[in-house]
């Protein structure tokens, strides 16, 4: 009898000291960089040299954009990727890879002539988004008749930049010198 009271004792004493576990952590993995800018992140044990060139900015009604021309290189292998990183207001830089900028300039330029005739429904939302997350729709409504951009990052929940289409043109130009600007470092 007396063994059995101190085995009890023995178990109720350590069920008082025993701390609960925590669950394992089951999602550990790092997500797998959507742009070949992005992959450079993920180096270890290297030099990452990143250089940028401002190209200019738009001011939104809800914030400004601005573009920059970005080269990343790995120092140890010499290899470089070049692209965009625009700067949508408190979202961070978006990376868009150098050979997505002709289908951004296309995009934009589709969005940038749209208009209500496109539907006999009464709302149009139109967008386009890189692999890096950078999307800009088009959106309108029948009732006002007005044609709005809005450029946001896909993968967020806050509010875009919204700007008019009198300033399609300026953002248009703006992604056609980043462009160039690229096409001449590249020679």
């Amino acid at each position: 009898m007396r063994t059995l009271i101190l085995v009890t004792l023995a178990f109720l004493g350590s069920a008082l000291v025993v701390d609960r576990a925590w669950a394992q952590v089951t999602n550990s993995c790092v997500p797998v960089p959507a742009t070949k800018l992005e992959s450079f992140e993920t180096n270890a044990n290297v030099i990452i040299l990143k250089t940028s060139t401002a190209i200019g900015s738009l001011a939104g009604n809800t914030g400004n954009l601005g573009i920059k021309c970005r080269e990343v290189t790995d120092v140890s292998t010499g290899r470089k990727e070049q692209g965009l990183a625009i700067e949508v207001a408190q979202h961070g830089d978006l990376l868009i890879d150098y050979d997505e900028i002709p289908s951004l300039i296309n995009a934009v330029d589709y969005l940038s002539k749209l208009d209500m005739s496109a539907t006999k429904l009464n709302f149009l939302d139109a967008s386009y988004t890189t692999k890096g997350g950078f999307r800009i729709a088009a959106l309108a409504s029948r009732r006002n008749g007005v044609l709005q951009f809005a450029v946001r990052d896909a993968r967020s929940t806050l509010a875009p930049v919204v700007f008019s289409r009198d300033q399609m043109p300026q953002f248009s130009g703006l992604i056609n010198l980043a462009k160039k600007t690229l096409d001449s470092a590249r020679e």
